[in-house]
């Protein structure tokens, strides 16, 4: 075995990492970071990297390691329970960016787009890790042992395929297809998998089960980084944290700004008004749910 893939389990605290479903090693990605350095643990998300039996830290010296530039998504641990931590799928949605980015000639050798938000098409980003992506006008219906549905998309590994149906709305045809590309990046195991129209809007756990709720949580990241996020945020509301007060509300909503403040209760119900907002302090623009869609 390459005496990197295995420095590299050691860092993830994972001796299956690289391995791919073909049994082969895919390429490994490690920044060069200082050993014993809690930035380290910090960036692999993990608070025990390096550490040894002996409690000393293990790793090879930085100028031993490759560096990062891979256009495949380096494999994440799941935890204990088998399942992922939402950091780490937040992490593995920002390297997939960074693969789009460096990309990004290759993918639009005709000029890249000037919106930001266009890059991140999941179509794009399935093509860029070798996948078909197709619409397809009905994908007919499928039953599970809840209730019947109409089949939204559909993955299928062996093919290295992803198709979503075109009866969907458009937002949710984009959210399902980002749901589907989580899929394809987070679960191995699913060789054929169907799923139900998504469109980002379920609110508890229970709604849906782990797998799926961590592809919805993939697209979520893949589809609106926070970085860009925060930037168009301040940009719109001319702040980094809203604060409803007397002042935010009249110019969030002059004509009815009294109740305004009885429609947020928490601030998931804020956070909703804001991302629909077509306009604030006079100014129109088009929403935040509109630009991310």
């Amino acid at each position: 075995m390459d005496s990197t893939i295995s420095k590299s389990r050691r860092i993830y605290q994972d001796p299956y990492a690289h391995l791919n479903p073909d049994g082969g090693f895919d390429a490994v990605g490690i920044p060069a970071v200082e050993m014993g350095s809690s930035g380290v643990r910090k960036k692999l998300g993990n608070p025990y990297a390096l550490l040894n039996d002996q409690g000393e830290y293990d790793g090879a010296e930085p100028s031993s390691l490759p560096p990062s530039r891979t256009q495949q998504v380096p494999e994440s641990a799941k935890n204990r329970s088998g399942y992922y931590r939402y950091e780490q799928i937040q992490r593995r949605a920002r390297e997939l960016q960074k693969i789009i980015w460096r990309k990004r000639h290759e993918l639009w050798p005709e000029g890249e787009p000037a919106d930001q938000v266009e890059m991140l098409d999941p179509a794009i980003a399935l093509k860029a890790l070798g996948f078909d992506f197709d619409l397809t006008e009905t994908l007919g219906q499928h039953s599970d042992s809840r209730t019947t549905f109409e089949v939204a998309g559909i993955v299928d590994r062996a093919k290295k395929q992803v198709e979503i149906s075109r009866r969907l709305p458009l937002n949710t045809r984009r959210f399902t297809a980002a749901h589907e590309l989580g899929h394809v990046l987070l679960h191995q195991e699913l060789r054929m998998h169907r799923d139900k129209p998504l469109d980002g809007s379920s609110t508890t756990v229970m709604e849906r089960d782990r797998v799926e709720l961590e592809a919805d949580k993939f697209a979520a990241y893949y589809l609106m980084p926070e970085k860009l996020l925060r930037k168009r945020f301040g940009q719109l509301f001319l702040c980094d944290q809203f604060v409803l007060n007397e002042v935010t509300q009249f110019a969030l909503d002059p004509s009815d700004s009294l109740r305004l403040s009885e429609r947020c209760y928490t601030v998931r119900d804020l956070a909703r008004i804001l991302a629909k907002a077509e306009g604030y302090n006079g100014r129109y623009f088009c929403s935040l749910a509109d630009q991310f869609q």
